[in-house]
């Protein structure tokens, strides 16, 4: 039953036979089977769960790619369909979840080929970036993936956090007062989220209905807003002892604190000794977090997953972030124009940026140029690593010190997040 086929996958029609196996994208009458399959290959999810997936608002059941033995799914890939912040600019994403295989039909590059199939769907729809969360980097690495995004967050023992009681007066401008938020208050967190992460990079794009999608999913136990008379000017999603995201209007850092005053008091109530808060480290609450005896978590691999990247396309990732690129070069104070070549394999792409405009042009090099393998080029161009510890590595090179420069400013190292909120719908 193995599958020895190594043709090209770019542009390849689905369905796909390969002697007994077909390649397949799923239907509505696949449901069952898929979940059937989930279950044996990862013992999960439950049938809520399972059922919660498919009324996602983005959901469509072609979004499953499907290897199938005698009319059996046997190998298993979910494309989600999203778009992320990368800058100024909103960047298509497909995650990838529940990438998994029967045991008894492993080992014969289903799974790969799945993989390799999703990659060449994401170039046919235009998708420049594809996302996962996995515990196995190798098996993506071979593949073209690489690591991006950390797990950060900020361990505190409870009773550290600061003692606040609602009530607290703001000088003359009123009380403050934290309350489970109110679903007419939906507008409000919208825009609380923007204001906080907008520029942080992998931060998902929400729209009224995904939000509305993502609460009824209950990831949280409580979601607690700071008041101030009327106004909401923060919020918190709390799960047990854990605050999966948080947000304050930053003209109203007193938000912050009776936010976290709330859930001192619910977690010590609750007996739980220790808060975990998930942010990107330049979240203001990090500085108040992860003060001494508090601490930060900064890693790739944290309980034994990391976060990864893929570019199906590179040259449509270019050209979708051109805008972000440029704002980047005119912003820098560097003479332009700025140019710089990148190179991957036998692909090669000219960035050009003078004052009035940019573009990305193919099968150009300049003088200015550097070389990558995929896995350390999208750690690059989502600014995982700096420039210099990507060319510390053998895996690439630059022609001259002034392409090094030209990427410095470009691809600035910086935080790659995605929050909890999201990481399980990705």
């Amino acid at each position: 039953m193995a599958d020895t086929s190594k043709s090209r996958t770019t542009g390849t029609k689905l369905p796909l036979k390969r002697g007994s196996v077909e390649y397949c994208v799923g239907g509505e009458a696949d449901h069952e089977a898929v979940y059937q399959t989930l279950l044996h290959v990862f013992h999960g999810p439950d049938r809520d769960t399972f059922l919660g997936a498919l009324s996602d608002p983005a959901y469509r059941p072609d979004q499953r790619l499907l290897a199938k033995v005698d009319g059996r799914v046997v190998s298993h890939v979910h494309l989600t369909e999203r778009k992320i912040r990368y800058g100024c600019v909103s960047l298509p994403m497909n995650g990838v979840m529940w990438v998994g295989t029967l045991p008894e039909f492993r080992g014969l590059g289903y799974a790969h080929n799945l993989m390799r199939l999703a990659s060449a769907r994401a170039r046919d729809r235009g998708i420049p970036l594809q996302a996962l969360t996995t515990g196995m980097p190798e098996f993506y690495r071979n593949l073209g993936w690489g690591v991006c995004g950390r797990a950060t967050f900020a361990k505190i023992m409870s009773r550290n956090l600061p003692q606040v009681a609602d009530g607290v007066m703001e000088n003359r401008a009123g009380s403050w007062y934290v309350r489970p938020w109110r679903q007419v208050e939906l507008n409000d967190l919208m825009s609380l989220y923007d204001q906080v992460y907008s520029r942080i990079t992998g931060t998902v794009v929400r729209d009224e209905e995904y939000w509305r999608w993502m609460i009824g999913r209950k990831y949280a136990h409580v979601i607690w807003v700071a008041c101030q008379g009327e106004h909401v000017r923060g919020y918190a999603f709390i799960k047990d002892h854990r605050v999966l995201e948080l947000a304050a209007d930053p003209a109203h850092p007193q938000a912050m604190q009776v936010l976290l005053g709330r859930v001192r008091a619910e977690a010590l109530e609750r007996a739980y000794p220790e808060v975990i808060i998930s942010a990107p480290p330049t979240h203001p609450v990090m500085e108040v977090a992860a003060a001494p005896p508090g601490k930060m978590i900064d890693v790739d691999d944290f309980d034994n997953t990391v976060s990864m990247c893929h570019i199906p396309d590179l040259g449509r990732f270019l050209n979708t972030v051109l805008p972000e690129l440029s704002r980047r070069a005119r912003e820098s104070g560097t003479q332009l124009p700025l140019e710089l070549g990148l190179t991957l394999d036998d692909a090669r792409y000219l960035i050009h940026i003078d004052r009035r405009s940019a573009r990305i042009e193919p099968d150009k090099l300049s003088r200015r140029h550097l070389s990558f393998t995929q896995p350390t080029l999208v750690r690059l161009l989502m600014g995982h690593v700096s420039v210099d510890e990507a060319i510390e590595t053998p895996d690439a090179s630059a022609s001259t010190s002034t392409a090094l420069d030209a990427a410095r400013i470009l691809f600035p190292k910086g935080p790659v997040w995605r929050s909890p909120l999201d990481s399980a719908t990705a």
